[in-house]
């Protein structure tokens, strides 16, 4: 009989959205001391980039970012920037344009269903769902599947601040009419994170 640690999921974030970053998004804003502390987390920069990343490396990696790039705000707010230059970086990436010229076509209405396809091409462990409140609020949540929770242990498989900005800039991409999502209370080392997007009046 396998032992549950040969059977446990790995959680895992795939090269392309290192590389929208990396590559795209920030490319030539990090000085050689950046690198070096990348490297020592485990993104060397000089090299290939992996098929996939351990979610401590990315997520002490968009630490690095948030604190070089952005070191005169908030930290929350850091990651909330990171998260929007994902989409940005992505957007420069072959695949992204054609992703993003087919979504605005679809129109934000249709693209809604697609949120957790897009999430399942950056990460193995991420699902999405939508609904409508009664007022028209749009609710987005975020979840770990249930089958990595092993694997994470206390560690919250979710960057909320950094799903944030990615979420509102990719609705800002779809034309959707809603302000930027509010994000409900978090509790630590949850695997689930509820946004709040009100409609534009």
């Amino acid at each position: 009989m396998m032992s549950a640690a040969a059977t446990r999921k790995e959680p895992v974030i795939f090269s392309q959205v290192v590389e929208a970053v990396f590559k795209h998004a920030i490319k030539g804003r990090l000085d050689s001391h950046t690198r070096a502390r990348l490297k020592k987390i485990g993104i060397d920069l000089d090299h290939p980039f992996l098929v996939a990343y351990s979610v401590p490396t990315w997520f002490a990696a968009v630490g690095v970012c948030s604190e070089v790039l952005f070191p005169d705000i908030p930290n929350e707010q850091a990651r909330y920037r990171i998260g929007r230059l994902l989409v940005d970086g992505y957007g420069q990436t072959t695949m992204g344009r054609a992703v993003f010229a087919m979504l605005r076509m679809l129109g934000w209405e249709r693209s809604l269903g697609r949120i957790s396809r897009g999430l399942q091409s950056g990460t193995n462990y991420m699902a999405a769902r939508t609904r409508f409140l009664d007022d028209g609020t749009l609710e987005v949540t975020f979840e770990v599947m249930p089958e990595f929770h092993a694997a994470l242990g206390t560690m919250s498989g979710i960057d909320p601040h950094f799903m944030h900005g990615n979420m509102d800039a990719m609705m800002e991409l779809v034309g959707a009419p809603f302000h930027s999502g509010e994000l409900l209370p978090v509790e630590p080392g949850s695997q689930r994170v509820v946004y709040l997007l009100r409609r534009k009046s």
